[in-house]
């Protein structure tokens, strides 16, 4: 999975969180989109329904399971978290470590 497609994984992810959330800027997400900390979109509650969804996205669409959660994710100085292009070069990460 590049990183563009991990994108676009989170992207269609966020505007599906807003729309059930009733979180317009959720649903017009882009790459700079906060999603957690200061001025973020998501409480710790989203948060965690996001990395959910993703993680079942992600194996339904490529056939791997990836732990978005993990301890080099929660140790990085940056956060991948923070941003909607963090979460997906982190993701993407994991899916190409993942696959053999």
């Amino acid at each position: 999975m590049t990183q563009e497609e991990a994108l676009r994984l989170v992207l269609r992810r966020l505007a599906a969180l807003g729309r059930e959330l009733g979180r317009p800027e959720l649903e017009t997400a882009d790459a700079t989109t906060r999603l957690f900390g200061e001025n973020a979109s998501l409480d710790s509650i989203g948060l965690v329904t996001l990395i959910a969804d993703l993680e079942e996205d992600v194996r339904v669409a490529v056939g791997v399971t990836v732990n978005l959660a993990d301890e080099k994710a929660m140790s990085r100085l940056t956060s991948p978290f923070r941003r909607a292009d963090l979460l997906a070069a982190h993701l993407a990460e994991l899916v190409r470590a993942a696959r053999p």
